[in-house]
């Protein structure tokens, strides 16, 4: 593997991101958590009155030590008056359960330079019954929009050696960031609350209830699919395991399939708990912000196929199914 190769590095850490939500989703706050949870915010200096935005601190030595050791240099940001506005704009836009969620789980996030991924998400807790979570963002994401990010993303699944078609997103002009931390944020959510996972009560495994209905007919387990692909592409995307990258020319039969899908995005395929990360923030972002999200395929400038997710009946099926994330309290 050439692992100086942003578009390899991407994906090997999406694959180490993947791994930690995994584990870390395995284990739920046991029910009578205030005390416990209070114990381990004290035991890491995590003061839960805190804004988030003052939780801006250096990365992990552990999170810097994957990059370093897939041979890159990554460095940390220094931030400017207006990139500390960007992530206040983007920590007010975030649903109510998240900012109840991330006031007492996460205990810092950090911006860093000459980082091949968007952002990781790991666990700074090791084997405590809580879970306390540390974010770090590439820098860039700062000055870029949605639409240039999102599509600069989406270009990943797809080799460049064809001028005549094209790719691109349409998602608005709000600041990358406010994706990226939706998606992550929720990545902590279903990390701190076991959303995806199954409970145990007295010592038998009990399906928990938002995991069953957000899973029901579509996934078996983490990476297993239940819906049906008829001549799909979708589960051949580079995101799923042996996968691959398309041509430009098999753009309009992706977008095809997924419009017949109830994801929002190749990405959210990858497993449930990405299906779930970009599920809700493709909702809140269409929904609650007023903004567009919709998959352009050109061919010679002209367009052929355009797909908007938030129009598609497999996927607004599901959208009832986020109204946890909105309640005011609990």
């Amino acid at each position: 593997m050439n692992l100086s190769s942003k578009s390899l590095s991407y994906i090997l850490l999406t694959v180490l991101l993947a791994a930690s939500i995994s584990s870390i989703a395995q284990v739920r706050e046991p029910v009578p958590q205030k005390l416990d949870i209070q114990m381990i915010q004290k035991k890491y200096g995590l003061d839960p009155e805190s804004s988030l935005i003052s939780r801006l601190t250096t990365t992990p030595d552990d999170v810097m030590a994957i990059f370093r050791e897939a041979g890159m240099a990554p460095t940390e940001h220094q931030m400017t008056k207006e990139e500390l506005r960007i992530v206040s704009d983007a920590i007010a836009v975030l649903p109510p359960l998240h900012q109840r969620v991330l006031k007492r789980h996460l205990k810092s996030i950090s911006f860093v330079d000459n980082m091949p991924n968007t952002a990781i998400t790991a666990p700074i807790t090791k084997d405590e019954p809580t879970k306390l979570f540390h974010i770090a963002f590439r820098a860039g994401i700062l000055h870029q929009t949605i639409s240039e990010w999102v599509t600069e993303k989406e270009k990943t699944c797809y080799n460049k050696d064809d001028s005549t078609f094209s790719i691109s997103i349409q998602a608005g002009l709000m600041s990358a960031l406010t994706y990226v931390l939706l998606h992550e944020g929720t990545h902590v959510v279903d990390g701190s609350l076991g959303l995806l996972n199954t409970d145990t009560i007295a010592g038998r495994p009990v399906a928990d209830r938002f995991r069953a209905d957000f899973s029901k007919n579509i996934w078996g387990d983490i990476r297993t699919h239940i819906w049906s692909f008829p001549d799909s592409l979708v589960v051949k995307s580079i995101f799923r395991p042996g996968g691959r990258r398309f041509e430009l020319s098999e753009a309009e039969r992706v977008y095809q399939g997924l419009s017949q899908a109830p994801f929002v995005s190749l990405y959210g395929s990858a497993s449930w708990h990405e299906d779930l990360a970009e599920l809700l923030t493709v909702y809140h972002l269409t929904q609650m912000c007023g903004q567009p999200f919709q998959v352009i395929v050109k061919k010679n400038e002209t367009e052929i196929f355009r797909y908007d997710p938030a129009s598609s009946m497999a996927v607004r099926r599901r959208f009832a199914g986020l109204e946890r994330f909105y309640r005011k309290t609990g």
